[in-house]
């Protein structure tokens, strides 16, 4: 399969547990998805690590490390793909969830990859595997958020992962655009680096629960894409524009927030000026959360019927 024999050897296995979110379409919720899923593991007492493989490095915001020493915009995971030698996680201030930081540097590391392994296009495929295998088995989920519309960034990220889960919006354009490029791109990569990635699911994200028709309707697009509706996941996520502002502004995941909102001030305290209305989350963070834990659920169940196939 591969016809590079300057690639290191990659353990496989030790890339048992590594899923990657991706599609081809920005805005469908990809890290939001990933952050969350890790998250919640790590809350439940899993050891987890979260690549963020994005140059927006939006998962420092949903964590709330945006900004702050450990913050290096993704210097240090370039200088691992780069050189090859293995990630360097950080804390990401939860028990149990540490993280390798993206960044506009990753948005570069394609070109250096490119300039540093000159016509090794698999060498250049593989550079986070490389980077990741020899410290993976220490963590017993891995989760790898990708970035939108950047081909090569996302064969990086696909290059890694056994799972691939889809993160779509339930309109056709996002259907059609989003699954219909990130499925190419799985074909590529099983082909040439990665025989045994495989798609895990697709998640419908912010949408309606009550929106029957509409599910029919993306169940439809998502076969004609797709060849057949079966890696649909059961668990949708329901949109709330007020919880995803709230997620961001103040670097808590979702559950977070659920917590944070039994604490808000009361209404009377605010009207008196005895309490900032700053402060105040979401109340629907809490059917957003049941959501994502229901979906977590159902990934890792999902995942460990299809290992033990």
């Amino acid at each position: 399969m591969l016809d590079d024999d300057q690639i290191p050897p990659i353990d496989r296995d030790a890339l048992g547990s590594t899923y990657v979110i991706a599609n081809g379409k920005g805005g469908v919720g990809k890290t939001t998805l990933a952050s969350n899923l890790a998250g919640l593991v790590a809350a439940d007492g899993g050891n987890v690590l979260l690549v963020d493989v994005n140059g927006q490095g939006n998962v420092g915001r949903d964590l709330g490390y945006r900004g702050t020493a450990t913050d290096d915009e993704g210097a240090a995971f370039y200088e691992a793909l780069r050189t090859g030698k293995p990630l360097q996680p950080v804390s990401s201030g939860r028990p149990g969830l540490d993280v390798i930081v993206g960044g506009h540097h990753i948005g570069a590391a394609p070109d250096m990859l490119a300039a540093t392994y000159r016509m090794q296009q698999h060498r250049q495929a593989l550079a986070l595997a490389v980077c990741l295998a020899p410290i993976a088995r220490s963590y017993d989920l891995v989760v790898l958020d990708s970035a939108p519309e950047n081909p090569p960034l996302q064969q990086l990220a696909l290059s890694a992962a056994r799972w691939m889960i889809a993160p779509t919006r339930s309109d056709k354009a996002s259907i059609n655009d989003g699954l219909g490029s990130i499925s190419r791109q799985v074909q590529l990569v099983r082909r040439s680096v990665n025989p045994g990635l495989a798609l895990l699911g697709v998640v419908l994200y912010a949408t309606g629960s009550a929106s029957k028709q509409i599910h029919r309707n993306a169940r439809g697009w998502i076969a004609e894409e797709l060849g057949s509706d079966a890696h649909l996941f059961d668990s949708i996520v329901r949109y709330s524009e007020a919880v995803g502002q709230d997620a961001r502004s103040h670097g808590r995941l979702v559950h977070e927030l659920e917590e944070a909102a039994a604490s808000n001030p009361r209404f009377w305290d605010l009207r008196a000026g005895r309490a900032n209305g700053q402060t105040v989350v979401s109340a629907t963070s809490a059917s957003v959360a049941e959501d994502l834990a229901t979906l977590t659920r159902e990934i890792l169940t999902r995942a460990a019927e299809e290992d033990n196939a």
